[in-house]
């Protein structure tokens, strides 16, 4: 079957992901806003989200792809209209309007990957999408930063590729795929049930009956409800920091040199990240926890440590990559194991959680800010811990 409906919607929210940073800095480098203006926008952007999500996600588990992909274009239609005369109130409509068609654009995506491709491929496929959608965002950074296209361009092109995804995405009926790896997943359930049930043989040694019951049973204890408390946490000191990085950088940082420092960041990562995918997706086994633990830690502990280092356009284009790396591969494992445990279903469950915790991390960030800006550090390292622990309980 081809892939260029993958290609090009992929495209589509790679472009709505530049948009997201792009159009949030413009706002801040160019709008008389503070601190807390910027985290009520944030804030506001995931409500919208989180309300699209729930509201669009009955269409989703429908298979209403097509459906999902012309919200974003209209969607895409109002923000082009708004963005001529933008100004204070219009950059808050205008990026809740962007809410919710990111809402949109994420939900046909992920459903139609969960249908099209069987439960062998979606993680490799989900994996490819994030990395080609780096690329994407990449790419369109640079060239805004080199004045080669525009905010108002990139508006309007995509608005043209998202009526191209619509009419190349293939359709969708009854939701196959997930219903049978739901059945496999709750065959292995019930086989693990008598497999564990075989260390009551062993009840007269209770050394042995533990040993025989957690070599079966403890492999897969993870439960849907700590990867989400999780991600609510990793988002959390995520948006703590980068809601604050446009108002940090903007003294000492243009907007254009900030703009190339992103694009550089994601292209590399996009391209360097296609080996170590290649090597995760060709393991055996399911998504290891431990790595994604690991990566957790070593984004949050990069994110808030290394930032006092960046002083010029190098420092903040490695800063960036470092930290785009380190999230490519944590956000990508995170879902994975999500659809793993999840069997496919409620994903808009996963999204919205993210976007709870952007709320939070957003609110948190723009306050903070402008009160006590030193405990910044302190506050997102006990949302590194927290998201760490409800792994490991």
């Amino acid at each position: 079957m081809s892939e260029v409906w993958l290609l090009i919607t992929v495209l589509t929210l790679g472009l709505l992901q530049f948009l997201d940073t792009g159009l949030y800095s413009y706002v801040a480098y160019n709008l008389n806003v503070g601190g807390i203006y910027l985290g009520v926008m944030s804030a506001l952007w995931s409500f919208t989200y989180i309300l699209a999500n729930y509201l669009l996600s009955e269409l989703a588990d429908l298979g209403r792809n097509k459906l999902l992909i012309i919200m974003t274009t209209i969607s895409l239609s109002v923000i082009y209209i708004l963005f001529i005369d933008i100004n204070d109130f219009n950059s808050l409509l205008m990026y809740s309007l962007h809410a919710l068609a990111v809402a949109s654009i994420n939900l046909a995506l992920s459903v139609t990957i969960l249908e099209i491709y069987d439960y062998f491929s979606w993680g490799r496929v989900n994996m490819l999408s994030r990395v080609l959608s780096n690329v994407f965002r990449g790419i369109t950074f640079l060239l805004v930063a080199l004045s080669i296209i525009d905010l108002s361009f990139i508006i309007a092109s995509l608005i043209i590729i998202s009526i191209t995804s619509t009419l190349l995405i293939p359709s969708i009926g009854l939701n196959i795929e997930r219903k049978l790896y739901k059945m496999g997943r709750d065959l292995s359930l019930v086989s693990r049930y008598m497999k564990a049930s075989t260390a009551l043989l062993y009840i007269h040694r209770p050394k042995e009956a533990l040993e025989v019951f957690e070599s079966v049973w403890s492999s897969d204890r993870l439960k849907p409800w700590k990867i989400l408390i999780s991600t609510f946490s990793y988002v959390v000191f995520s948006d703590i920091i980068f809601v604050i990085l446009p108002l940090i950088l903007k003294n000492s940082l243009s907007l254009n040199t900030l703009m190339f420092s992103w694009g550089i960041a994601l292209l590399v990562t996009g391209i360097t990240s296609i080996p170590v995918i290649s090597i995760m997706s060709s393991l055996e086994g399911r998504t290891n926890i431990k790595l994604i633990i690991l990566l957790i830690l070593l984004r949050g502990l990069t994110l808030i440590l290394l930032l006092p280092l960046v002083s010029d356009a190098l420092t903040l284009t490695l800063y960036l990559l470092t930290v785009v790396f380190i999230s490519t591969l944590a956000d990508s494992l995170i879902y994975n194991k999500f659809v793993e445990v999840s069997a496919g279903y409620s994903t808009s469950k996963y999204f919205i959680v993210r976007e709870l915790g952007s709320i939070i991390g957003s609110l948190i960030s723009g306050f903070i800010f402008v009160f006590i800006p030193t405990a910044i550090p302190i506050i997102s390292l006990i949302f590194v811990g927290i998201s760490i622990i409800s792994l490991m309980i």
